[in-house]
């Protein structure tokens, strides 16, 4: 019939528009790349500064990834880098003081990521109180738990972090970004194709609609803390990994931890229309590592001028993503 060929007709217009977009999505962000290169004399596509970059990148979409699964459904945890900061710790203890190496590393610090998470969103959930306050409290506890353990270890070792020597392969290519790629298509299934990821962005794009459509809000919220607390376990191994030891912070200075990847979350919201949130973050996370690479050879201080952009880029994206998905902040 005429209206079936015109419904087609409109498909394939749209499905047309959309690859037009992500191809010229693709040039520019190439092109990025290419310009980074040309200012810094060319030293951007240097061997060591690419693994460097790529190394980067992945703590900032892995923590991004577990970000998806509470943000996009409205809640607001800055105690995510509190988190991490006491997982990684929690994984290094599993790994050299019980000695169960790798396995020890990752399960301790992902059973813990995701504990905690689960715990910040239920509190919030349960007390009824915003996700942003029952974060801060949160971030405040853990950042609490963390700092009378270094303390413990100070008084006990001489040493207020744990030092994790010969299992960094995780942190290190190629280990690091098969982490990451792994964990990318791991959030690209769950978020784009089970009922949780489903559920989660309904949420995020009207909670009230969504619950009159039969969806329970405090149960797929709760999941979305487990999976997300799976994504920050990993990147407190890949952080660990890296750095080989993690130290405590304190008032409130473990928020610095995730601003990064916050800005690689809201970076990759405002792409969502062209490649979707899981491919964004994937390449956001890149382009975030990418331009703060970039001000490094640059000479940008990063004590001031970084941490000034970093801001920048925060409120801009958030600005960004809101036009797309009112949802997101609450």
């Amino acid at each position: 019939s005429m209206a079936s060929n015109q419904a087609a007709a409109l498909r394939g217009a749209d499905f047309a528009t959309q690859w037009k977009n992500r191809l010229i999505f693709a040039v520019c962000y190439i092109a990025l790349f290419v310009v980074a290169n040309i200012l810094s004399g060319g030293a951007f596509f240097g061997r060591v500064n690419m693994i460097s970059v790529l190394s980067h990148a992945v703590y900032y979409g892995m923590v991004g990834f577990g970000m998806a699964f509470v943000m996009t459904a409205g809640i607001v945890d800055m105690s995510m880098g509190a988190n991490v900061l006491l997982s990684a710790n929690v994984g290094a203890f599993c790994a050299m003081n019980l000695g169960l190496g790798y396995v020890g590393l990752v399960v301790g610090a992902v059973i813990c990521a995701a504990v905690l998470e689960l715990f910040t969103v239920f509190i919030g959930l349960r007390l009824q109180i915003p996700s942003w306050i029952a974060g801060l409290s949160m971030a405040l506890l853990y950042e609490g738990m963390l700092t009378l353990y270094s303390n413990y270890l100070s008084a006990t070792q001489g040493t207020a972090a744990i030092f994790m020597d010969g299992f960094n392969a995780l942190g290190r290519m190629p280990g690091v970004v098969i982490v990451w790629l792994v964990a990318f298509v791991v959030c690209y299934y769950i978020y784009n194709f089970t009922t949780i990821g489903i559920n989660i962005r309904a949420l995020g794009c009207n909670g009230s609609v969504a619950q009159a459509m039969g969806i329970r809000r405090n149960r797929t919220l709760l999941i979305g803390a487990v999976i997300c607390g799976i994504f920050l376990g990993l990147g407190a191994v890949v952080l660990m990994s890296m750095n080989k030891r993690v130290v405590a912070l304190a008032g409130m200075n473990s928020i610095s931890q995730i601003f990064k990847s916050l800005a690689t979350f809201l970076l990759a919201s405002s792409f969502s229309r062209i490649i979707g949130v899981p491919v964004g973050l994937l390449l956001a996370s890149l382009f975030i590592a990418v331009l703060f690479n970039f001000m490094t050879l640059m000479g940008v201080p990063s004590g001031t001028g970084q941490e000034i952009m970093l801001g920048a880029i925060v409120i801009l994206c958030g600005v960004i993503s809101m036009l797309n998905h009112k949802g997101v902040v609450k």
